[in-house]
């Protein structure tokens, strides 16, 4: 295993041990002529297995020590809908486990996109018993139309939309039902996650700054006057989700595209410190890289490539050495997004994919 930093392994080693061995662990600041490397790795603890603890706190503890060693954990997102996550899983990470000897650290999968009542989700508890790390978007249904449907240009039916007539407690209007419905359902696939000891990087009401989802933007060139709506939004689901369903295995993200005018710049929609745990960028291109870097940093979060890939001109030769190689020091993980049609997006499907599943710039399943 790659080595965690000595920050990261004092924490979670202080985690596992007997209530009564913290007492007696010295102050380090305080202890003159002391061995650190005696201090955070006493005497009997192998260094190697102290990452035994994933809960939210300590997941966040060591995001931030991997940027600082310049490493950042591989992921795959495997699959649109819930039904996907096991043929998605085979040939995204079983098979480039096959050539490379290692699986990717982090699974991606999806709640919405499709009408479900019932959400497998064991894909992902085998990932994570197996070592892994699980992250979930959810693409939900839009509550203002008949069907199920996810995208909707949001500029040109933006007098159809009313985000805080979804809130908790307003009208139980239709669209109101629609909503809190697939809530309660998408609540309670994370309880059986949360059950199953998996704590969940939940990656809600993604890419808010462009018009696509039902969610996003009021109007072009920055000049929409719906972020106090997005942010009421994105509250109210913190809470619904956090008090009344208890769910407390959440490391939320707030995740954005790039800002190109057209668009909202990324930190618009910021829904605030208390309710994000991660930023995330949301990035598509020719060739690798990471647009509005800085803007990002100074919202104070682990920055993480919540979804990536390349655009037409790049498919299946997306440099992933290269990309991996620009995101260290930056971002905690990035989360490759699957091929479809006539798409070669995913880690197996471009360039220099096993050499960097073995590069010690990243962190695999096996290294977790």
């Amino acid at each position: 295993m790659q080595k965690i930093l000595l920050l990261s392994g004092l924490l979670l080693f202080i985690g596992c041990v007997p209530k009564d061995t913290v007492e007696t662990l010295p102050n380090i600041e305080n202890t003159e002529g002391s061995n650190t490397n005696d201090l955070l790795n006493p005497p009997g603890i192998d260094s190697e297995v102290l990452f035994l603890d994933r809960s939210k706190r300590q997941l966040l503890a060591y995001f931030d020590e991997l940027v600082k060693n310049e490493q950042l954990i591989v992921g795959q997102h495997c699959g649109n809908g819930p039904d996907d996550m096991t043929t998605y899983y085979n040939r995204y990470v079983d098979m480039l486990a096959d050539i490379s000897g290692r699986h990717v650290g982090l699974m991606g999968a999806d709640l919405g996109f499709f009408p479900s009542s019932d959400y497998p989700v064991q894909s992902l508890i085998d990932h994570w018993n197996q070592g892994g790390l699980v992250t979930l978007s959810w693409h939900a249904d839009n509550p203002f139309v008949e069907g199920y449907n996810v995208y909707w240009n949001t500029v040109e039916n933006k007098g159809k939309i009313n985000l805080k007539s979804l809130l908790k407690g307003e009208v139980q209007t239709k669209a109101w039902i629609n909503y809190r419905t697939e809530l309660d359902q998408i609540a309670g696939a994370l309880q059986k996650l949360q059950d199953a000891g998996v704590t969940v990087i939940w990656r809600p009401f993604h890419e808010m700054n462009g018009d696509f989802f039902w969610w996003g933007i009021n109007a072009y060139n920055n000049q929409q006057t719906n972020e106090a709506d997005f942010i009421a939004l994105w509250r109210d689901l913190y809470h619904t989700l956090t008090f009344d369903y208890g769910l407390d295995n959440l490391i939320w993200v707030y995740s954005v595209i790039p800002y190109q005018y057209w668009n909202a710049e990324v930190t618009t929609f910021y829904p605030g410190n208390e309710v994000v745990d991660l930023v995330g960028m949301d990035f598509y291109g020719s060739s690798p890289d990471f647009p509005d870097y800085k803007a990002l940093k100074s919202l104070g979060k682990t920055l993480v490539l919540s979804e990536s890939g390349p655009l037409e001109d790049g498919y299946g030769n997306w440099n992933m050495m290269q990309w991996a190689d620009m995101l260290k020091g930056k971002a905690a993980y990035f989360l490759q997004w699957h091929s479809w049609s006539g798409a070669e997006v995913a880690i197996i499907d471009n360039a220099n994919a096993v050499e960097m599943m073995n590069s010690t710039i990243v962190i695999t399943r096996d290294e977790l």
